[in-house]
């Protein structure tokens, strides 16, 4: 098998310049034929010294050439003799040439002999050096020649002298004879340097036919193999990759990558390890990772090993390594993780063969069913049978798994203790690539909690937590079943609703957990009142449903049971109950109806039970009351009231009417702000009939918030009248507007928004905002206050008036309610409360104003009491801003 080396060399590169490449092959001639060379062009020179020395001893000028020759060839010799065998041709080549030229310009030029030299040297030249040379050579031989013609014809050159035929002949001779044999001995070279490339040619042809019969192998054998190879050069930071490689990282075939973009192709959380493993690889240790590559959006397993090749000094140099995709391995081993984590579960696991002799359990088995895995294996699934199913129930599932591959149920086992428990089983057949059945494997979990989960939640779908009494789904259900038994039976039914007064109270006051007792013991209560086939029920809250089932068939002898069950309930809630320490007393509200058969709907019972209970809280609660048809027509006309309601604060139906607050003889210094209702068909309508509405339906919030922005818009509209600047306006907040937690930021972001001049804006809050939370109340009114927002404490002596807390609120006034101011003159003790208020607001340093002053004589009274502001139809009735204006301008 080759070495990675070798194999990797195949990618590599052929080195040289394009010049190199670009050469003709060249022939170096041998040492021998180089000093043949050297010792024809000396005996040469020599013979044609002679010669001359003979014949013309005159032409002393004809033996320049002649010397130059031999200077050449003694120069040649002593580089030949050294080893210097390219710079010996190149001197040889070179000097031949120039001596040529220097015969050529002394004996005649031309018409000189030694001109047929002149092709010979240029051929040796592009045979020995290259053909670049040769032609620059052939260049200058032109140009020599040109000037030896130009310079004979312009005389520039000596007059030939005479020369012997005898030495012509002799130079001749000379010259072709060294010729001739010169270009016989390169011939002869010629074929046989061509020989030797032909051989060389044909074994390099062989040789890479069979590297790339080899290579092609390789790609093959890598394509299959999934491995690819790389070659690293580290020094000059090249990386040569095979195909198979640029496969695996898909790059386009014959890339060359760097480490750089090696690292960077790397998966961003495998980088530094694989950083660190090379770097461990360069100071000496093993290369071999497993590592992930990015390939477009992909993720790809490699596992790449390398060796390192090393200079003398350590320097790293290169390095040799292989890179093998292995994502379906990972793929692979994750699924075995995932299967041997699966198997390993909490459900029982069981594996048998196709006749379903068991081979493999799990832990979880055997902490199940309580038997080992040693008593388990060769044993089939009946060894947990516990008799509760029969032939049948097998046949179903067995048929249901040779159909469809699977199944899964609900079933009971047997322990190896004898116990038996519920089990969700599932089977699947595991099937070869021919689709046969091998195995089967069978999953059981023990829902033993799940089932009694699932009867406790059963209760608590239809049982409330409390008091353990039916829920409003039970009732429904109930109540649905017990009419469609009236309809067939022709005996009425009754609905019972009881709500417990005040029940908000006891839990503000004692707690939730007091509450919840009371609740349970109300439950207790109830059930006693009633007969096994009626209903208890806990709607919620403090909310309870009474069905009673199977009255008489007459209306009267119905209602009359139900009024005595009615009554025999308020007796028994209006006990005294037992709240851990506390003695407690509640009373209830109860409303009820009739029913028989299906004549009136579910909701329908339920909406006029519910009617009829409100009927009673409004006869002063503790009662009870049957539902009849006016009640539903209040309650209708209370939701479409609601909806009007609704619509007019979106469509802002509504208008302020001011009623002047005077003081002494009737001079005004402010209102009372009073928003009417400007009702598309029913005109004005009075606040008496949808305040208490807004407060229910949480309406006044908006409506609050209206009437707060008219009247601080209306104050800054009368900052820039002089003879209106100093009028105060005093605006209601109801306790719902004033418990919102930012009602502070409302009110001055208000002010803001309008630039009203919060000094003349004064709040009216009655009693009832002081009931909860006083602390809130006074930290809220002290906010106020430091802006320069004035309150007064409007119907003062009607609600939960409390000393202590008045000394500590932030009040300017205290208003008398209307109902004392009344009868004021025909009450005395109407006329001493007026006084004491009066009295105490003096003391407090507060102002007190009277509303409700109809007559002079009231005035009167007040005034001799010591109240001097007031407020009323004596003075002025509520009026619109035009008719207000017009009242409150001087004169």
């Amino acid at each position: 098998m080759a070495k990675v080396s070798e194999i990797t060399n195949l990618y590599e590169p052929v080195q040289g310049s394009a010049d190199e490449i670009d050469k003709p092959i060249s022939t170096i001639p041998s040492g021998i034929f180089l000093k043949y060379v050297i010792f024809s062009m000396v005996v040469g020179a020599v013979g044609f010294l002679i010669v001359m020395r003979l014949l013309v001893p005159d032409q002393t000028a004809r033996a320049i050439g002649p010397l130059l020759l031999l200077f050449v060839a003694v120069a040649g010799w002593y580089l030949l003799t050294r080893g210097r065998t390219q710079a010996t041709i190149k001197v040889l080549v070179y000097g031949s040439w120039l001596a040529a030229t220097a015969i050529s310009a002394t004996q005649g030029g031309v018409r000189t002999s030694i001109i047929i030299a002149y092709p010979l040297i240029i051929l040796i030249i592009g045979w020995l050096i290259s053909l670049r040379v040769a032609q620059v050579v052939a260049g200058l031989t032109v140009t020599a020649i040109l000037g030896f013609v130009l310079g004979e014809s312009w005389g520039f050159l000596p007059i030939p002298q005479s020369t012997p035929p005898i030495m012509h002949g002799i130079v001749q001779i000379v010259v072709v004879l060294a010729s001739t044999l010169l270009i016989v001995f390169l011939v002869r070279a010629y074929q046989s340097r061509l020989k030797e490339l032909h051989s060389v040619g044909r074994d390099l042809s062989s040789r890479t036919a069979e590297l790339e019969s080899n290579k092609a192998a390789l790609h093959r054998a890598q394509a299959v193999a999934k491995v690819g190879s790389w070659d690293f050069d580290l020094v000059t930071d090249t990386m040569y990759l095979s195909p198979e490689t640029c496969r695996i990282f898909d790059l386009p075939e014959g890339t060359r990558s760097n480490h750089d973009d090696y690292l960077a192709q790397v998966h961003p959380d495998d980088q530094d390890w694989v950083d660190r493993t090379w770097m461990t690889a360069i100071n000496g240790e093993a290369f071999a990772i497993e590592h992930r590559i990015r390939v477009g959006n992909a993720v790809r397993w490699i596992r790449q090993k390398a060796e390192l090749e090393f200079s003398s000094d350590g320097t790293p140099l290169r390095a040799v390594g292989t890179a093998q995709d292995i994502t379906e391995r990972k793929e692979v081993e994750g699924q075995l993780r995932i299967a041997a984590a699966a198997f390993e579960s909490l459900e029982g696991m069981m594996i048998t063969d196709v006749n379903s002799v068991i081979l493999q359990v799990n832990r979880a088995f055997t902490q199940i069913t309580g038997y080992t895995a040693e008593e388990a294996l060769g044993q089939t699934p009946r060894l947990l049978q516990a008799g509760r199913h029969n032939e049948a129930f097998y046949l179903s599932m067995w048929e249901c798994i040779q159909s469809t591959g699977g199944w899964q149920g609900e079933m009971w086992n047997r322990k190896k203790n004898g116990k038996e428990y519920p089990i969700l089983l599932t089977i699947s057949a595991v099937k070869d690539d021919r689709g046969t059945v091998t195995h089967y494997v069978g999953a059981q979990l023990d829902i033993t909690e799940r089932k009694k989960a699932e009867v406790e939640i059963a209760g608590l779908a239809f049982s409330d937590q409390l008091t353990g009494l039916p829920n409003r789904r039970l009732l429904l259900d109930r109540l649905k079943q017990t009419m469609t038994a009236s309809s067939r039976s022709g005996c009425h039914g009754a609905l019972m609703m009881i709500d417990l007064d005040n029940f908000k109270t006891l839990n503000d006051t004692l707690g939730h957990d007091m509450g919840d007792l009371l609740l349970m013991q109300v439950g207790q209560r109830l059930t006693t009142c009633v007969r096994g086939e009626d209903t208890v029920a806990r709607l919620g809250g403090d909310e309870f449903v009474v069905m009673l089932a199977s009255l008489s068939t007459s209306e009267a002898d119905a209602a009359a049971h139900t009024k005595t069950v009615g009554n025999k309930i308020l007796s028994a809630l209006n006990q005294t109950y037992r709240l851990a320490d506390v003695d407690y007393r509640s009373t209830p509200s109860i409303g009820a109806t009739l029913f028989s058969g299906h004549l009136t709907t579910i909701d329908d019972l339920m909406k006029q039970a519910d009617l009829a209970m409100y009927k009673s809280k409004e006869s002063g609660r503790n009662a009870l009351h049957f539902f009849d048809l006016d009640m539903e027509i209040v309650a209708v006309e209370r939701a479409a009231l609601e909806t009007g309601l609704r619509e007019a604060i979106a469509n802002k139906q509504f208008v302020l009417y001011y009623q002047a607050q005077v003081v002494g003889e009737g001079l005004v210094t402010g209102a009372e702000v009073l928003v009417r209702w400007q009702h598309p068909q029913r005109g004005i309508v009075s606040p008496a009939e949808f305040i208490p509405l807004a407060e229910e339906s949480g309406l006044i919030l908006p409506l609050g918030q209206w009437i707060m922005e008219t009247a601080c818009t209306q104050l800054a509209l009368w900052a820039d009248r002089p003879e209106m600047t100093h009028l105060t306006l005093a605006v209601n907040v109801s306790a719902h507007q004033f418990r919102q937690r930012d009602f502070v930021d409302q009110v001055l972001a208000i002010l803001k928004d309008t630039g009203a001049n919060p000094l003349l804006l004064k709040l009216e809050l009655t009693e009832s905002i002081l009931v909860t939370n006083i602390e809130d109340v006074v930290e809220k009114m002290f906010a106020l206050k430091a802006k320069g927002v004035g309150f007064s404490l409007d119907d003062f002596g009607t609600g939960y008036s409390s000393l202590s807390y008045l000394k500590r609120l932030p009040i300017d006034h205290l208003k008398i309610d209307q109902s004392f101011v009344r009868d004021v003159l025909s009450d005395p003790n109407d006329a001493a409360i007026a006084r004491t208020i009066i009295a105490l607001a003096k003391s407090l340093g507060l102002g007190a104003i009277a509303e409700g002053v109809e007559t002079a004589s009231q005035r009167d009274f007040l005034v001799s009491s010591g109240c001097h502001a007031f407020q009323g139809y004596f003075y002025s009735r509520p009026l619109p801003i035009e008719g207000f204006e017009a009242f409150a301008s001087p004169g």
